[in-house]
């Protein structure tokens, strides 16, 4: 496979102008002909012709060549090249990594890569040029390489988009993984005043603010969490509590209890999503740290299709005999139903460990059923009393 990049040499080192060939994932070079790579060029990974403005003048247009593949060949540098392969630009490009000799990202310089996902770069990035990122709306993952103290690059970066955003630092040996939620911002008019008012949106504009000199400000970030649960999709949240958890960065042990009592009573929300995705890992360590230790309240619409299930179909499996089994001691129907006021149906709060259980099994997660039971079992086993018998 071969990978084009065009460039040319300014006085601070390499400037990517253009870059072609098969890849999806172009990983930009450190150095080209002995210079290293500083600059990612305007429009460099746009699909848009390049402004006249912007096009590099008195400087000599190169191409770098590096050949990839079993039979691999030596990269080298050449003037021209007869046939260049595709561009690898606009919605072409999957994701991009930036080596850590990269200080500049120019204007519009990935303006409507429309298929960009993921995005890794480091701590010595010091520019991001106007519209560097516009129309990136498929960007979700950040990979954030911390090389040096003090950098204000991931706060910068995450300023320059308003989707909900996965973060991995990365620190000599160590990673950290957070969300910072999607926000908007919508024109509304105050035909008193005669004037526009901006609203936003969702929370991800406040996350977006909890740095101090260019580093995060992990209490700040958790103390928005309660206003994350009312405002963001259940997704994003059950995500950002299972990071704040499973890397504890400055975590404090009030907020640390405020994302494990989420767990306990937002147990449908989260378990639909961490069961859908079969993530055994996620289900294992917020079941191990208490996260499902709490009770309760099971919507309507989860009580009637167990007690329906359980009454209706015959067990014709493991996580059906499982429910059948639990049916007999009412278990089945979710939670004990007594007649209000007025009629209405009033549930009693159910172990959250319980509903998950019963979620697990209806969805067919086999693993995660076979961890919970287990779980459930031992759970159970040490608070229980060993009885003595005097003969």
């Amino acid at each position: 496979m071969k990978t084009v990049w065009e460039y040319v040499k300014t006085d601070k080192g390499i400037r990517i102008l253009k870059v072609y060939g098969d890849t999806v994932c172009p990983g930009i070079p450190e150095e080209i002909d002995g210079c290293p790579v500083t600059e990612i060029g305007p429009y460099a990974f746009s699909a848009s012709e390049v402004p006249r403005r912007f096009r590099p003048v008195g400087l000599e247009v190169r191409r770098y060549v590096k050949e990839e593949g079993m039979f691999q060949e030596p990269s080298r540098t050449q003037e021209e090249t007869d046939v260049l392969p595709e561009p690898v630009h606009g919605s072409k490009v999957k994701a991009v990594e930036l080596p850590d000799t990269v200080e500049t990202i120019g204007d519009y310089a990935f303006y409507g890569c429309t298929g960009l996902s993921k995005l890794s770069f480091t701590d010595t990035l010091k520019r991001i040029g106007s519209g560097a990122f516009m129309g990136c709306s498929a960007v979700r993952e950040f990979i954030y390489k911390e090389k040096k103290d003090g950098k204000k690059t991931l706060a910068q970066m995450l300023s320059e988009l308003r989707y909900a955003i996965h973060v991995e630092i990365r620190k000599n040996d160590k990673k950290i993984c957070l969300v910072f939620p999607e926000y908007f911002e919508m024109s509304v008019e105050n035909v008193p005043a005669r004037i526009f008012e901006i609203h936003t949106h969702g929370t991800g504009y406040r996350y977006r603010q909890c740095f101090h000199d260019g580093k995060i400000d992990y209490r700040s970030y958790d103390e928005l969490f309660s206003l994350a649960v009312s405002q963001d999709p259940s997704e994003v949240v059950a995500r950002l509590a299972y990071n704040r958890l499973r890397f504890p960065e400055e975590l404090s042990e009030e907020a640390k209890k405020t994302y494990l009592d989420y767990f306990s009573s937002h147990v449908r929300e989260a378990g639909e999503i961490f069961l859908k995705e079969d993530d055994l890992e996620a289900v294992r360590f917020i079941a191990e740290a208490g996260g499902f230790d709490g009770k309760t309240r099971i919507l309507n619409e989860l009580q009637q299709a167990a007690s329906d299930a359980d009454r209706n179909t015959v067990a014709d499996g493991p996580g059906d005999f499982y429910i059948a089994s639990l049916g007999e001691g009412n278990f089945g129907k979710s939670a004990e139903e007594d007649r209000g006021p007025g009629g209405r149906v009033k549930t009693e709060p159910e172990e959250a460990l319980d509903v998950l259980t019963v979620m697990a099994s209806r969805m067919g997660r086999t693993e995660c059923l076979g961890f919970l039971m287990d779980y459930r079992h031992k759970k159970q086993g040490t608070g229980r009393k060993k009885k003595v018998f005097d003969l």
